[in-house]
């Protein structure tokens, strides 16, 4: 029997729990850094190393995204996910104090852990979720769902901070861990369900077009033919450094405010606020890009992320409030550099028609991205603490960033594809 009240809104809710667990919980490590830092004895660099151990796992799994969901559908991957994130968590209670070589092992572990959170319970799997049941208002609501990693952040490391008050990072990461636990298997279990399942069609189904609604009649281009063009590898480039320009600002900006004088607790807080903007931004992503279209919209994040980056600089010799405000602002405006740039500037590039394989492939650009910025940040920050010079760094790289981005969207099959229908 049909069930005839549609199911599509609760079932982005789930999603967005999904994700708010997720890379919420998984983003919070670099609040977390320094405290780990002074309780195992091992230096930030060296800690954050644990990053480029999750990127080969977010590789590896990357490459078997696309068939695990087309074959265990994305319930069971999200199921997966969120005991990934719970495993994450886990391993970091197990340090002891001193540089214990057992401890540092458990902490690159964690690494691989969260790659099960990351690729089998955010982006790609929530996006191909979401788009089973929409197709009218698909792009919104994908926007909204993909928020809830900025908003997971805020949550986690807002709770971190003030806990911080009262226990050490193990006892915040145990408690935590049981928290996203439970969000996590309730969203599974009583929200995340296929329209299939549920004898129901997607929302605007009946309004839509066959082309809409049959995925070999969608425009696009397949995925064997994206990765023949040269827009395919420009914006592979572009997904490579925005995900190390990503992690490195994410995992080492608390850590810089905390040498400019922050406590634990403050950076923590100023990180919460600039993912609560993050979050705000992420929901009006789908209504900016629609208005603006992809190359302002690339020009627009890519620019306030290198601002971001001479703010940073700048607050090391001048710690005031109103360049913290603003560091932070123009931050969560970057945000959506690797959190939406992606699906959004990516299905703009290549059509809808096979995204999903495309956008699993090119995730890991991403991936590859997020397995460097330890390395490169360590080449500044490994023997003489030099954030300043990493920072500079960074805010180049994301000019370079843009450029690979324009250069894609120049050379989009998505728009020679318009082309030549506009020439017949």
């Amino acid at each position: 029997m049909e069930n005839k009240k549609f199911f599509g809104y609760k079932a982005a809710i789930g999603a967005f729990i999904v994700i708010f667990v997720n890379l919420g919980g998984a983003s919070t490590l670099g609040v977390f850094l320094p405290s780990m830092s002074e309780y195992t004895g091992w230096s930030v660099p060296t800690l954050s190393y644990n990053g480029t151990f999750n990127t080969i796992g977010n590789v590896l799994l990357s490459l078997i995204c696309v068939k695990a969901l087309s074959k265990l559908g994305p319930r069971k991957l999200m199921f997966i996910s969120i005991l990934g994130i719970f495993v994450n968590f886990q391993l970091y209670t197990f340090a002891t104090d001193g540089q214990d070589t057992l401890s540092l092992i458990l902490i690159y572990l964690a690494g691989p852990a969260a790659s099960f959170a990351i690729v089998f319970g955010t982006h790609a799997v929530c996006t191909s979720f979401i788009s089973e049941w929409f197709v009218e208002k698909r792009g919104k609501v994908i926007g909204m769902v993909l928020s809830g990693a900025s908003f997971g952040t805020a949550a986690w490391v807002f709770a971190a901070g003030q806990m911080f008050k009262y226990m050490d990072y193990r006892q915040c990461y145990r408690i935590l861990s049981f928290v996203i636990l439970a969000m996590g298997m309730f969203a599974v279990l009583f929200l995340i369900r296929e329209p299939a399942k549920m004898g129901q069609k997607p929302l605007g189904w009946e309004k839509a077009s066959e082309a809409e609604t049959d995925t070999k009649n969608q425009p696009g281009i397949t995925r064997k033919e994206a990765i023949k063009t040269a827009s395919f590898w420009f914006f592979a480039a572009a997904l490579l450094l925005g995900g190390m320009e990503g992690a490195a600002w994410l995992t080492y900006s608390p850590t810089w405010w905390t040498m400019c004088g922050q406590t634990a607790t403050q950076a923590a807080n100023w990180n919460a606020i600039y993912t609560v903007i993050a979050g705000v931004v992420m929901l009006g992503v789908g209504y900016v890009f629609n208005k603006i279209g992809s190359s302002l919209f690339s020009i627009f994040t890519c620019v306030s992320f290198s601002i971001c980056m001479v703010l940073l600089i700048v607050y090391g010799s001048t710690p005031t409030t109103v360049i913290m405000i603003l560091t932070v602002v123009f931050g969560a405006l970057a945000y959506p550099l690797s959190a939406s740039i992606p699906s959004v500037v990516g299905q703009s590039v290549f059509g809808p028609k096979e995204f999903s394989a495309i956008s699993a492939t090119l995730m890991t650009g991403v991936y590859l991205g997020q397995a460097l910025y330890a390395p490169c940040m360590n080449v500044f920050i490994g023997s003489n603490n030099n954030y300043i010079a990493g920072w500079t760094f960074l805010a180049v790289t994301g000019i370079l960033t843009l450029v690979f981005l324009l250069l894609s969207i120049t050379t989009s099959p998505m728009r020679k594809l318009k082309v030549e229908k506009v020439n017949r």
